[in-house]
């Protein structure tokens, strides 16, 4: 079993650098609100009959809720995470194989010093 993980885990996520993942991994523990509510809704959409399902729709519903919700500085998910979130969802819900479409190509893993700056001092709550 944990074979297995270890083999899903880099099909699903190697096409990674490793500076993306690293940001990823950073946002998700200081931000674990962002993936139930990714999963919540990806549950949502699964449960109404939908066979696949865009996850950045889910990622804009996501920052519309928290730009009505959130007072003060904005709120940002990098657009990088988006699919990271799907592939984690992948992996820990296997149902889910099939229901976004991943993309194979090569993931650039730019991102600039603003939005490192805004992501390491930034955390919120969803509700």
């Amino acid at each position: 079993m944990i074979n297995e993980k270890i083999t899903q885990r880099n099909e699903l996520f190697n096409r990674y650098p490793e500076n993306v993942l690293r940001r990823f991994r950073l946002f998700h523990a200081k931000n674990p609100g962002v993936y139930e509510k990714f999963k919540e809704l990806a549950f949502t959409m699964k449960k109404r009959g939908r066979k696949k399902y865009s996850s950045e729709i889910i990622v804009n519903i996501i920052r519309w809720h928290v730009d009505l919700e959130t007072k003060g500085e904005m709120f940002r998910i990098n657009n990088d995470y988006t699919p990271l979130y799907s592939r984690l969802l992948i992996m820990d819900f296997p149902e889910f194989d099939g229901f976004f479409e991943l993309r194979n190509g090569k993931s650039k893993g730019i991102t600039s010093l603003e939005q490192r700056k805004r992501e390491s001092n930034l955390t919120f709550d969803i509700n």
